[in-house]
């Protein structure tokens, strides 16, 4: 058999927007999403193993790439 890597997520984390201090541009909120990634190959015994993938996100970053829920988050959050 062939070794399989899948790639789920853990959890998704929301920080709100912060206000400046001065008269600048307040900021957008920010998402953390944080992924399982596991290895796993039936013929070795020391498999599976998972391994963690944090990835930051900002208004503007692509995220088409990213778990559905994630996309769905910032679509709500950065309108």
């Amino acid at each position: 058999m062939a070794i399989t890597v899948t790639r789920s997520i853990q959890r998704i984390e929301t920080y709100p927007a912060i206000e400046p201090m001065d008269e600048g541009e307040p900021t957008h909120p920010t998402i953390i999403a944080v992924y399982n990634i596991t290895t796993d190959d039936p013929n070795y015994e020391d498999l599976p193993v998972t391994a963690t993938e944090v990835k930051h996100f900002s208004k503007g970053d692509d995220i088409s790439k990213q778990d559905p829920l994630v996309v769905k988050i910032a679509d709500a959050i950065w309108l």
